[in-house]
């Protein structure tokens, strides 16, 4: 996600996040990746790193750079572009307390070993922060688009221009992907790092007793009443036992690359977990709510046959064989993670100096009205 300035009602405020910002020296970063690459090709293959650049709207978290690397194969030149995922300096107000590298790389490998769910190649990953200064492993480069956060795309830009078939092709594939990765079988023990235990038995328990130690963290000692009823509705609602399956967690049409409206990466894996399919199903209708809310809000239509409730339940079940059930409380949840990434990212835009604190510190969760509908029910009319 990336972010940018917007006005509001109540306050200013920052739309989604605002985008981690690399501090790092590029040209030392390419020599250092360079020297890193020679331990991990051939004797003689002399790596060489160019064209280093870091993508627009780069996310809100791990950094991300685009790079080439030249080297000598069998007495060829071969050159390859790649991605580097590099963890973020964690002294500058991070988003998350922590970043596990090696769960995304985890998820890109058992993705790719049991579906066809496309994501990129993952040839390394380096753990030790000696050679970079952080840990970080390295994608192969994929071409396609992605619906931009800058603008969101409901603002305009391809998909907005986009016919209504060619975006309801978009909508189903994208739930195909959804339905997909909730078939991977997660009983193997190539799946047992999605288990978060520490967080409770059950993994509902485990997704709210995570959010709850995130939120404790986020806040930095603020009470926001928005979110703790939140808390406390859906302690009060919850759904009976539910299939568990590998939850992408950023699942939105924003994390995954297209190619005429067919995805060609799955991307973003930083949140992933189990959970009930509807995790993701809510996650990405309710992003999908968040920016059409905001269009709206600034007089424009927006996209609103995009990710509807009902639609999003029949093409599911049309796809995956199982109902899409509890997507309402899943919503809320959804709501609620969003509105504690939210409090962070507003507080970092306020300490970088790119907002004013507001009057009302309520008004950090940016799609707050959003969550007051759902807690008094009138939402779902």
């Amino acid at each position: 996600m990336g972010g940018r300035v917007f006005g509001h009602p109540r306050s200013r405020y920052v739309l989604c996040v605002m985008p981690l910002p690399s501090k790092r020296d590029h040209a030392e970063f390419g020599r250092r990746l360079s020297g890193w690459l020679a331990t991990q090709l051939p004797p003689g293959a002399a790596p060489v790193v160019s064209d280093l650049s870091v993508p627009e709207g780069t996310g809100m978290s791990s950094e991300t750079l685009l790079f080439t690397a030249t080297w000598s194969d069998d007495g060829a030149e071969r050159a390859e572009r790649y991605v580097a995922r590099v963890r973020p300096e964690m002294t500058d107000f991070p988003v998350f307390p922590e970043y596990d590298l090696q769960l995304q790389h985890r998820c890109l490998q058992l993705v790719a070993a049991h579906s066809d769910v496309p994501v990129p190649e993952t040839p390394w990953i380096e753990l030790d922060e000696a050679p970079l200064g952080a840990p970080f492993f390295v994608m192969r480069r994929v071409e396609g688009v992605v619906p931009t956060d800058l603008p969101p795309y409901v603002f305009g830009g391809w998909v907005l221009e986009a016919s209504a078939p060619e975006r309801e092709r978009m909508q189903r594939n994208a739930i195909e992907v959804l339905a997909k990765l909730h078939a991977i079988d997660i009983t193997g023990a190539d799946a047992v790092f999605l288990d978060r235990p520490a967080f409770g038995a059950t993994p509902l328990d485990q997704h709210l007793n995570y959010q709850r130690c995130y939120y404790d963290w986020a806040r930095e000692g603020v009470h926001y009443d928005i979110i703790e009823r939140s808390f406390a509705w859906l302690e009060a609602h919850r759904p009976s036992d539910e299939r568990t399956v590998l939850n992408w967690g950023d699942a939105r049409i924003g994390n995954i690359m297209w190619h005429e409206f067919v995805p060609v990466a799955v991307l973003d894996w930083e949140m992933a977990a189990i959970g009930a399919p509807a995790v993701d199903l809510s996650w990405m209708m309710f992003l999908h709510r968040f920016f059409q809310n905001m269009a709206e809000r600034y007089g424009m239509p927006g996209l609103p046959d995009m990710f509807r409730r009902e639609d999003v339940a029949r093409q599911y079940e049309e796809l995956s064989g199982h109902p899409a059930a509890d997507l309402e409380y899943y919503e809320v949840f959804a709501a609620l993670r969003f509105a504690i990434i939210s409090v962070r990212t507003s507080a970092r835009a306020i300490a970088y100096g790119d907002m004013e604190q507001p009057a009302d510190r309520e008004d950090l969760v940016m799609h707050r009205d959003l969550l007051d509908a759902m807690l008094d029910g009138s939402y779902w009319s």
